[in-house]
């Protein structure tokens, strides 16, 4: 059983949202319970979106700025700006965090309609959620091979398709065009072997 998201706030009404949720959500939360209203309007509520989409490009910015001498100098030479870039990507994640469990609580996680795993675009943000889960459990500093999955950070400015529609149906397009493009590939390589095969005669 659905309903639309309409029933659990009128704001959706004026954002004219059309998506429907299942009456519960993790088998728990009910449509009718005011906390549940309360997190279906948040998640899709434009100022939050808008609020993760700068947050991202923030977040991007800050990966750009990262020192890298490390890798050149070994591990005795100490990055003053990449300590603090270190506290400050602690508050993205937890931020990132946030926003996941948000739209799982609304939404539902994955045996639900329309919930957050039924989008493959929240695929990637779950990865990344994940990722930063996984990097603040107790000794993973002197774990090398742990301490490599904080490289996954640099997949975060992806997470701006999902934030951006105009650039997901743009992705979406180009995916669908690779079995035509797969085609033209053959063609050409055809029409490249059979000059290849002149120009040797």
């Amino acid at each position: 059983m659905v309903v639309k998201s309409a029933v659990f706030s009128e704001h959706f009404e004026e954002t004219k949202k059309t998506t429907s949720y299942d009456i519960r959500s993790l088998w728990i939360l009910h449509g009718d319970w005011w906390i549940r209203r309360k997190l279906v309007w948040f998640v899709e509520w434009k100022p939050f979106e808008n609020f993760i989409t700068l947050v991202i490009l923030a977040n991007s910015i800050m990966l750009a700025c990262t020192d890298y001498n490390e890798r050149i100098f070994g591990e005795d030479y100490i990055s003053i700006a990449n300590l603090n870039m270190a506290q400050v990507d602690t508050a993205f994640s937890i931020i990132f965090l946030f926003e996941c469990i948000v739209k799982i609580l609304a939404m539902g996680f994955i045996f639900h309609s329309n919930s957050y795993m039924r989008d493959t675009w929240n695929w990637l943000d779950f990865f990344v959620v994940a990722i930063s889960v996984v990097t603040w459990m107790p000794g993973i500093e002197g774990n090398s091979s742990m301490k490599s999955l904080r490289t996954f950070r640099i997949l975060r400015p992806l997470r701006s398709i999902n934030s951006l529609p105009s650039m997901k149906a743009l992705i979406q397009s180009l995916l669908s065009s690779l079995p035509g493009l797969v085609n033209v590939f053959i063609f050409l390589a055809f029409i490249f072997t059979i000059f290849a095969i002149f120009g040797t005669h």
